[in-house]
């Protein structure tokens, strides 16, 4: 009899026991993945990528996911780990991601997707520790914020050095960090400085309007840091659309500088010229006119932009729209931005410096202007339709390279071009040692 009384509650113990170690599991496994895991994401330049995995007092897991080199930040949602799978969402991009824990727990080995249906990526993700961590940066620097207009401040980098002092321009969405591996190579023989532009990283953002992001207003901003630290006729490197920045001083305040340095960089932002390569400079700076018109406090100066637009922008602007829409042809459909991309502040500000593009087309101070040389794609059979409609956008954009190259050649004596065969847009890491050569071959030559 007393046994039997005391059974029930030994099987309810025991229930009680299984189901607390049940959770315990459930909760130890879900703590192994709790923490910073880092890996290089394949491309012919490795992308840096930081997961960053927290848990709260429920159990349930958030992460964030850093593109280091870029210093972006994307929250993931959702983000489960079950029985050791890792699974999450980048619902910006549409880009997912699916690993195992390996058995020590000391990295996630899965695979990387940009859509659904897309080709899938090896991805290994380490963990890392307090001294590994990229989250962290590691580059010997100072950070400091610099006033360039009232209310706006601009993140300004130092990373020491002696000699000539040089200002390295980021590329759009890209931050003065994005230059850390390089910087410190440089700060050997320079003195080395980096400005991240309005409306990214730490640097303020003015309402995002093209008027508060316009070429010159960008390249009034570079000025002013210049000024602020007493830099003698610095050299000003820039990446990709910080070639709108260069142009802008060496268009206006050439003896404000000692030379110019595109790396890919010189594009029709950088130097004009009509060809539906240019298109989206044209259609930038048709809306600026579009705005004065609008703009104008008189009905004399509203007849003469309406008139200088339907005798001068209209006609060559209708030529250009027609040569867009032929190579648009081969372009494959694409999804629109999702809304909480559109909404990103990050989106908006390349937006307004898209938007605030000008027309450049003479630079007078010494330069240097580095390409990416890409070989044509392999069409391998005739019936290959993709394959021919890749080589065929790959046609234009050649054309337009060859144009670029070509117009700053026409500067004369004072512009260099330099073709890299096979680097990356990203040159300066693909192609690191040839780009710092020829960075110190061009400085040598200057005054």
């Amino acid at each position: 009899m007393t046994h039997r009384r005391r059974f029930p509650h030994r099987k309810l113990l025991f229930a009680i026991l299984a189901y607390g170690f049940c959770l315990c599991t459930l909760n130890l496994c879900a703590q192994s993945a709790v923490g910073t895991w880092q890996g290089l994401l394949p491309g012919a330049v490795k992308e840096r990528l930081v997961l960053i995995i927290t848990q709260d007092s429920r159990g349930s897991l958030s992460a964030q996911l850093l593109a280091v080199d870029h210093e972006l930040t994307n929250k993931l949602d959702p983000i489960t780990f079950e029985r050791g799978t890792l699974r999450f969402s980048l619902p910006s991009y549409g880009a997912t991601f699916e690993g195992a824990l390996t058995p020590n727990a000391q990295a996630i080995r899965g695979i990387w997707k940009w859509s659904p249906d897309g080709a899938g990526i090896p991805l290994q993700l380490d963990r890392a520790t307090a001294k590994t961590s990229w989250a962290v940066d590691h580059t010997i620097h100072k950070a400091t914020l610099i006033t360039v207009e009232p209310g706006i401040r601009l993140e300004v980098l130092d990373w020491g050095g002696s000699g000539r002092p040089l200002v390295l321009l980021s590329g759009l969405g890209d931050t003065a960090h994005v230059f850390d591996v390089i910087a410190p190579k440089l700060a050997t023989k320079y003195h080395v400085y980096g400005i991240t532009r309005r409306g990214f990283g730490a640097s303020d953002s003015p309402p995002m309007l093209w008027q508060n992001y316009a070429s010159d207003r960008l390249g009034d901003d570079v000025l002013s840091v210049i000024n602020q630290l007493k830099l003698n006729h610095p050299v000003l490197l820039g990446h990709s659309i910080a070639g709108e920045e260069l142009s802008s001083i060496g268009s206006r305040h050439p003896e404000s500088v000692a030379g110019l340095i595109y790396l890919e960089a010189g594009y029709p932002y950088a130097l004009y010229v009509h060809s539906p390569n240019s298109i989206a400079v044209s259609w930038s700076a048709m809306r600026q006119k579009v705005d004065a018109i609008s703009d104008a406090t008189t009905p004399q100066e509203k007849k003469r932009l309406i008139h200088e637009m339907l005798n001068t922008d209209l006609p060559a602007y209708g030529e250009s729209l027609k040569q867009m829409s032929a190579a648009l042809e081969t372009v494959p459909d694409q999804n629109p931005p999702s809304a909480e991309t559109l909404q990103s502040r990050m989106f908006q500000a390349t937006q307004a410096v898209h938007d605030g593009a000008q027309i450049y087309t003479k630079i007078t101070c010494p330069l240097l202007a580095i390409f990416n040389e890409p070989s044509p794609p392999i069409v391998e059979t005739d019936s290959d339709a993709k394959a021919k409609d890749k080589a065929a956008r790959f046609a234009v954009n050649l054309k337009g390279l060859r144009e670029q190259e070509d117009a700053f050649r026409a500067l004369g004596q004072n512009a260099h071009v330099i073709l890299i065969k096979d680097a990356n847009h990203y040159i300066f890491r693909s192609n690191e040692a040839e780009v710092i050569h020829d960075i110190d071959t061009f400085i040598a030559t200057l005054p």
